[in-house]
């Protein structure tokens, strides 16, 4: 018997617009993770102390470093105060402790990888996309899709770079099949209500609004609301706590 699919959607950066994408995501009965920085050196805004405690009344929040750069290559220093101080800020201004990280960039080695464990968080989201299976480690967590219209190049590329292939070629064929955005969010969704595993599907609200992927968004939770059960509706750290996963030094 197949077992049943879990969903998980996860959401990057701490735009003010996450209260939205909430908002949405409220409406059609999906828990999310929101992973939030406290500065954007890039330039876009993030949410203030009492923006983030209203998203955090309802949902998961995780770590993305304290100013959103990217961890590999900086000093060890530098690197371990972006993980720490990023983590202390976000739990001063919840009033709790938090759990999850994830790399911005996806970029991460196993020098970062141990930063994000010694620093007190449990696991970490990749940017690894076109995985079904459920995580084998804590802190190299996979997704299935991001919610944007990428090219098929941009999907090959990701194939190739981030490795379990065997695993991941039949959603990269459906992907590269469907060249519509909805297409390929439906017939990944579809292929894993049928064999059972994680859908993970993850984001950035400022994306949703740039390109005018809302509708596509709403579709798309209204399909999965009709294939997953509500009890199948998690968090990340829900996925985390339900498999048996190794923590590497």
């Amino acid at each position: 018997m197949t077992a049943p699919l879990r969903f998980t959607t996860s959401w990057d950066d701490g735009h003010p617009l996450d209260l939205r994408l909430a908002e949405l995501l409220g409406a059609r009965g999906f828990a999310a993770t929101f992973y939030v920085p406290r500065h954007n050196r890039e330039g876009r805004p993030v949410m203030t102390s009492a923006e983030l405690r209203a998203l955090g009344a309802g949902f998961e929040i995780g770590g993305h470093t304290l100013d959103h750069v990217r961890l590999t290559g900086l000093p060890a220093a530098e690197r371990d105060r972006q993980i720490r101080d990023g983590k202390r800020r976000l739990e001063d201004e919840l009033g709790r402790a938090i759990s999850g990280f994830c790399y911005p960039g996806g970029a991460h080695d196993r020098a970062t990888r141990r930063a994000v464990r010694a620093a007190g968080f449990r696991y970490a989201r990749t940017v690894t996309n076109l995985s079904l299976e459920p995580p084998r480690d804590r802190f190299q967590i996979a997704t299935t899709l991001q919610l944007f219209p990428h090219r098929p190049l941009t999907y090959l590329r990701n194939f190739a770079r981030r490795g379990r292939w065997r695993a991941r070629a039949l959603p990269l064929a459906i992907c590269l099949g469907d060249r519509s955005l909805d297409g390929c969010l439906e017939d990944v969704l579809r292929f894993a209500a049928a064999r059972g595993g994680v859908f993970h599907l993850w984001g950035h609200s400022w994306e949703l609004e740039a390109h005018g992927l809302w509708g596509a968004l709403d579709r798309f939770l209204r399909l999965a609301g009709a294939l997953v059960a509500h009890e199948h509706r998690v968090p990340n750290a829900a996925v985390i706590a339900g498999d048996a996963v190794s923590q590497p030094a």
